[in-house]
């Protein structure tokens, strides 16, 4: 599969536009942690949602003991928060990488593991 026909693939199964959008999204407990989000990037890796200060429910994530380390290490290249409900991962960008468009300081969270009104974000593989 071409990448082309890879990210065709993602935006048919989305249930969201892949551009800006504001929407409460939540993990599959029912838990709000976004009230928006600014674009969904698709890369090496799959797709992920991202997110701005200005959508991310802070409230909602914490940085696990054994991630705090990324805090004040030159070589992370991400922080990773968890929800406080589901434990779904969520990354906030640090530097640039060579596999997807990822911005410095922005959140991202994978389509799979968000929720509108109870309904998965993006289906399973076709």
């Amino acid at each position: 599969m071409t990448k082309e026909e890879l990210i065709n693939n993602y935006k048919q199964r989305l249930s969201v536009p892949i551009e800006q959008n504001i929407i409460n999204l939540s993990t599959k407990s029912g838990l709000t942690i976004a009230t928006g989000y600014t674009r969904i990037v698709i890369g090496g890796r799959g797709p992920y949602v991202e997110f701005s200060d200005a959508y991310i429910i802070n409230r909602a994530l914490f940085i696990p003991d054994k991630q705090q380390w990324r805090l004040s290490s030159s070589l992370s290249y991400y922080i990773e928060y968890r929800t406080l409900l589901d434990n779904v991962k969520v990354y906030k960008q640090l530097k640039t990488v060579g596999y997807a468009d990822y911005k410095i300081g922005l959140y991202y969270i994978s389509p799979f593991d968000l929720y509108i009104d109870g309904k998965v974000l993006i289906t399973k593989k076709k």
